[in-house]
């Protein structure tokens, strides 16, 4: 018969695992003489273990129970105890060693007369020498995972010797911060650029670091970013009648750069002289990155933008949740790798120490675990420029695409054949309401006439289900009614 794995194996393994199986009844109780080397470890419920004369070495253990613990002559030895329950432990003969105690609660401990404790550093601790509790209760720990100290200082850069021994050191180990919102995130990872690349100027709504220079260039892309540029920096962008002409061309005959022309237009304060002519292509674009199978796959938010700016609702706000389910991949995988975690360890230890993260991971996979960690997987293996571009990007789609949600319903009928029906003067007549036909006799008689020869005052023949579309001039003033029928 295979021997049981040791509660030092276990414990490494993480504290999930531990914590299922010890609610199983699979693991013994007796543990006399564990030794545990760096052991980083979160929320593992040790009570009521017989742990005599363990022995705990540059350990960093947070939330720990171990309430009734026989702890008795066991050698706590450098690293740190946060938010640790010891409350009716046995702590006879026990030893704690160059360490760090942060709101560790000892109340009803036993044994403390004979507990000895050797340049140890106390922050807030409970039950010691009668110190009443703080005010506030300790805060949940954050970030904290069950893989060793070493996994993660390789993956961080952080000099290990120093926080092994307890010794001051300007780098700390960085939080997991789940909770902070994209922009946070996005940001910090900004700072550590060595200067900000020319995307970041599509991203305005999370007030970006501004590149210092813009390569030349005609494209609209390339204008679209100094006009962006510009306002950032507190100036006016000025519109150049050249690129209006080109924009509102682009919009016209609907061309790849359609959403960027949009962009350009409100960057400049020129109002889109076509709507609909481009619908389809910007519906077309959102859609194909929507479809895309990955997790963490991008969306451009000038199309998003684009959509919002010429108020095409129809067929775009069902994206949302999309959206909002990579954000939340995005969100998460990029606050664990900014702590330090890789999908290589423990990292969903991590979801199990903060409520945002299990919020985040509920959002973007449910409870498939299994597509999470490949989710991971796949983002960790980009370069670092890469994985921020996907958070910023996402983030500025998910906002435009919640203002597209808030617009009110007849922004934009479904109807989307032959612009040139709808054009005057060069221009897009402008969407006045929908009409149903029992509507046309009260509302629109006399151009139910003149356009359809509907005689004033009665409801058009065999009409039921057909949409009725009223559009006008806003340069002359003249008006249409254009018949949409459900099998059109």
């Amino acid at each position: 018969m295979p021997k049981a794995p040791s509660i030092e194996k276990l414990l490494q393994n993480g504290s999930a695992e531990w914590n299922r199986l010890r609610k199983g009844g699979q693991v013994p109780t007796e543990h006399t003489g564990a030794t545990f080397t760096q052991l980083f470890s979160a929320n593992a419920d040790l009570s009521g273990l017989g742990l005599v004369g363990s022995e705990w070495e540059r350990c960093d253990l947070s939330k720990i129970n171990f309430r009734d613990t026989d702890l008795s002559n066991a050698y706590f030895h450098g690293g740190r105890l946060q938010d640790c329950d010891f409350r009716g432990a046995n702590l006879e003969g026990a030893t704690f060693e160059k360490l760090k105690l942060l709101r560790c609660d000892f109340t009803g401990a036993k044994g403390l007369d004979d507990m000895e404790m050797d340049d140890v550093d106390m922050d807030r601790v409970v039950g010691l020498d009668g110190e009443e509790a703080p005010p506030p209760p300790p805060p949940p720990a954050q970030g904290i995972t069950a893989f060793t100290r070493e996994q993660r200082e390789k993956a961080l850069g952080v000099q290990a010797n120093a926080l092994l021994m307890g010794e001051p050191t300007a780098e700390e180990l960085p939080p997991f911060k789940p909770q902070d919102p994209p922009g946070s995130l996005f940001f910090r990872g900004l700072k550590r650029l060595a200067m900000p690349p020319l995307w970041v100027l599509d991203v305005p709504g999370l007030r970006p670091l501004v590149p210092q220079r813009m390569p030349p260039g005609s494209s609209l892309e390339t204008l679209y970013r100094e006009a962006v540029k510009t306002r950032l920096e507190n100036k006016k962008p000025m519109a150049d009648p050249a690129v209006v002409d080109k924009a509102q061309k682009a919009l016209r005959m609907g061309a790849k750069d359609a959403n960027v022309a949009a962009m350009y237009l409100r960057e400049v304060g020129v109002l889109p002289l076509f709507r609909f002519a481009t619908a389809q292509v910007l519906k077309g674009a959102l859609r194909e990155e929507v479809e895309v199978d990955d997790l963490t796959g991008s969306i451009d938010p000038r199309t998003t933008g684009a959509l919002l700016e010429l108020r095409l609702t129809h067929e775009v706000v069902e994206h949302l949740q999309e959206a909002r389910r990579r954000l939340a991949a995005t969100q998460l995988y990029t606050a664990l790798l900014e702590a330090g975690f890789s999908p290589d360890n423990n990292w969903d230890e991590a979801l199990e120490s903060s409520e945002a993260a299990l919020e985040l991971a509920q959002l973007a996979t449910g409870d498939n675990r299994d597509a999470l960690f490949e989710g991971f997987q796949v983002f960790a293996a980009l370069p670092e420029e890469a994985r921020l571009r996907r958070l910023a990007y996402l983030a500025e789609s998910v906002t435009n695409l919640e203002l597209v949600s808030r617009m009110p319903e007849g922004m934009e009928p479904s109807w989307l054949n032959g612009p040139e029906t709808r054009e005057c003067h060069e221009r897009e007549m402008t969407y006045v309401q929908s009409l149903k036909a029992e509507d046309i006799p009260s509302k629109v008689a006399a151009l139910a006439k003149a356009e359809l020869g509907v005689p004033e005052g009665e409801v058009p023949e065999e009409s039921d289900g057909d949409l009725f579309i009223h559009l006008r001039c806003d340069v002359c003033g003249k008006e249409k009614l254009i018949v949409q029928s459900p099998d059109e």
